[in-house]
């Protein structure tokens, strides 16, 4: 996983080189699906498009609060590019390395394929050495029916009719794939696009499982293996250093901190006894407990930004 620094040059490498190349990819169906065609450009359309989507890739990468995180860490936080690190990848993202790696597709024909048919747009842009792609949910609100009253000024007193459909490319992106690693930049739309919900499942049930094994919780009304959680906290427990403790140190700790955590414990286990209760497990096992070390204060965190030692003073 790149730092925002290093990722920040990659690009930058890529998109301020000498004569770099843009393409456009529609894509139609749905993820599992999906199909991709170039877009064919008229000269001199190919530059301006390229320009001023790299420009809003800059005014983007100028937030200085912009960080990388893996999925797995996943959790509130915002401007943050999350680095997909599960075993299991979605369709599409070898669709994607393809527009990358292989050979162009063919041209998007209008008289085979319809406007309204696009679902998404790739758009790539290359230098000599490297290239970038972006992922874009297509939304209907981009595209502009020819069926619409849309006048255009000429000249300074005269409209004219436009009879054709537009297209907009806007800025900015969901998914950017750089190298062989793809970036979130909104989980969310990520979701949706990329029909995550069953390897979502997956890895869920793959962590639940590893938290039954651990002989750390009494999981006594199942609420546990069926899954309830939030997913962010439940992909963020998949690497829970709690997890790989020594469980009677937990077990000390939740007893200490029961009033702060609300978990109980019987016959030395973490009793799950409601959906609630499955929550602040999952709170315990991603370490969003802390105290402070000057105020002695115990805070609940989600976002933690870990420290390291600061240099002794000469």
């Amino acid at each position: 996983m790149k730092t925002i620094e290093e990722l920040r040059t990659g690009l930058a490498e890529i998109l301020h080189a000498d004569g770099i190349n843009l393409k456009l990819y529609l894509g139609t169906e749905n993820s599992q699906t999906r199909e991709y065609r170039l877009a064919d450009f008229a000269d001199g359309a190919t530059e301006a498009v390229c320009r001023q989507f790299v420009a809003s890739i800059d005014q983007f990468l100028l937030n200085e609060d912009l960080a990388t995180k893996s999925l797995t860490e996943l959790d509130h936080r915002t401007d943050t590019l999350f680095v997909y690190d599960l075993d299991e990848q979605p369709v599409e993202f070898a669709k994607l390395s393809e527009l990358v790696t292989g050979d162009d597709p063919d041209v998007f024909n209008f008289a085979e394929r319809d406007l309204a048919d696009v679902t998404s747009l790739a758009i790539k842009i290359s230098s000599a050495q490297n290239s970038v792609l972006f992922f874009k949910k297509f939304y209907p609100v981009s595209l502009v029916k020819r069926d619409q009253i849309l006048l255009v000024l000429r000249d300074n007193t005269r409209f004219s009719l436009i009879d054709q459909d537009i297209l907009k490319v806007t800025g900015g992106f969901e998914v950017l794939r750089l190298g062989d690693e793809f970036y979130i930049n909104d989980f969310g739309k990520f979701e949706k696009s990329f029909a995550f919900d069953q390897i979502a499942k997956n890895a869920i049930g793959q962590i639940t499982a590893k938290i039954v094994a651990s002989d750390l919780v009494s999981d006594v009304k199942g609420y546990l293996a069926a899954g309830f959680g939030s997913r962010k906290d439940i992909l963020r427990a998949r690497k829970s250093r709690v997890l790989n403790m020594d469980v009677a140190t937990v077990i000390a700790f939740a007893q200490a901190k029961q009033q702060q955590i609300g978990i109980k414990v019987a016959d030395g286990k973490l009793l799950l006894s409601s959906k609630d209760s499955i929550k602040k497990l999952y709170r315990l096992l991603n370490d969003d407990y802390l105290t402070s070390e000057l105020t002695h204060v115990d805070y609940e965190t989600l976002a933690k930004n870990e420290l390291t030692a600061a240099p002794n003073p000469v």
